[in-house]
């Protein structure tokens, strides 16, 4: 593995380990017997709020000042947000904190993916880094459980140490080598040229720019198959949300915390193969990203009787699906801005999922929440997936 790829695939696996270490221990972070089920909700989707909002204004940064830049300030807020959660008790600072921690993730990703489009083993890569992706998610959820009985955060406090390791790295003469020669020119959402110099000035400015990216938000997502990529990711997650948050409280009384942790962690090593196998494939991304639909919903409907293999096809599905996805994206554009508006449509699902979820589990229970939500998946069968002029 060359520096480059070192210093961006270690810093994600920091990245995703520290924002899923939490998870096992939602409970106990909440309050344990003194929280409830609104606290967990909110420590954990803090975090993907807080990602949702960065997301687009960051990968707009991106495309201004450099990839590099916003990574490196990605990871500083990961690993100072990381240390907050590792020796703070208040559950309003965790959130606050996770809700950072979010915000550093949407400054890491759209960068990320603006450099791995423009990688001549753009796809081989994007592959790589979503089984790295993956690998830390399942790091960061299966050594919360297993470490738990050494004390409730020490998972959190081993991630952040590597978070600020991988910010050294970022910092070093390896992160240089992040801000590649485009192999190509890609389609963006630019703006028109115009002759009139008062224009052009006024075009320069940032409130313009802004003011442009929100017509163009506009129209791509309602006028563009590229709505129909965002719908998709936000409903997939968003349902694999639901579940993800919600299960600690749901198995509390059949599954250990290192059981619990072993599930889940499932998830991510299924989705670190599946990535990897749909990064080398040549199938059309339509047939991609259904394939893992179909994967994800059977995992939620056996979410209530097998948690190992219903979190081992939730990953499979969602792995298979973000290549299929992501393809397409970068199909349409590759810029910082394009790849942070997709990414909003997987951190809108599951930073509300599990929030609007939790409204209904009240008055319906866990099971029929999670068998609901399996069947909303399935609605993305009734969208004409057409992705075949992208291909």
């Amino acid at each position: 593995m060359n520096l480059k790829k070192l210093a961006l695939y270690s810093s994600v696996f920091a990245l995703q380990g520290l924002s899923n270490a939490v998870i096992p221990v939602l409970p106990e972070l909440a309050g344990g017997d003194s929280g409830s089920s609104a606290i967990s909700s909110l420590i954990f989707s803090g975090y993907f709020i807080g990602a949702f909002l960065a997301l687009v204004p960051l990968g707009i940064l991106a495309d201004r000042i450099g990839n590099l830049k916003v990574i490196r300030f990605g990871m500083l807020l990961t690993a100072f947000s990381g240390i907050f959660i590792g020796f703070s008790d208040s559950p309003w600072i965790l959130g606050v904190a996770r809700f950072l921690e979010g915000a550093g993730c949407g400054a890491f990703f759209p960068a990320a993916f603006s450099i791995l489009a423009e990688w001549e083993d753009g796809k081989q890569s994007l592959g790589e880094f979503n089984f790295l992706l993956n690998a830390g998610l399942a790091a960061g959820v299966f050594f919360s459980g297993v470490l738990a009985k050494f004390g409730i955060k020490t998972a959190i406090i081993s991630f952040t140490f590597l978070a600020v390791l991988s910010c050294i790295l970022l910092l070093s003469e390896a992160g240089k080598l992040l801000s590649p020669v485009r192999k190509k020119k890609t389609k963006k959402f630019v703006l028109r040229e115009c002759k009139s110099p008062v224009r052009k000035q006024q075009e320069g400015s940032l409130l313009f720019e802004l003011k442009s990216y929100l017509e163009k938000t506009r129209n791509s997502l309602f006028k563009t198959d590229f709505g129909k990529i965002w719908g998709t990711s936000v409903l997939l997650y968003g349902t694999t949300g639901l579940l993800t948050a919600n299960y600690p409280d749901y198995s509390a009384d059949f599954l250990t915390k290192p059981e619990l942790g072993l599930a889940i962690s499932a998830s991510y090593l299924a989705a670190m193969l599946s990535s990897l196998i749909a990064g080398k494939t040549s199938i059309n991304s339509r047939n991609i990203v259904r394939t893992g639909i179909i994967l994800a919903a059977a995992g939620i409907f056996l979410s209530v009787k097998l948690p190992l293999l219903a979190f081992f096809l939730i990953g499979a599905g969602g792995g298979t699906a973000i290549v299929g996805l992501i393809t397409a994206v970068s199909k349409i554009s590759s810029s910082g801005f394009a790849m942070g508006l997709f990414n909003t449509g997987i951190y809108a699902g599951l930073g509300l999922g599990p929030v609007l979820g939790s409204f209904f589990l009240e008055p319906l229970g866990y099971e029929t929440v999670f068998l609901g939500s399996a069947f909303m998946l399935l609605a993305v069968f009734f969208i004409k997936l057409d992705f075949a002029k992208l291909e």
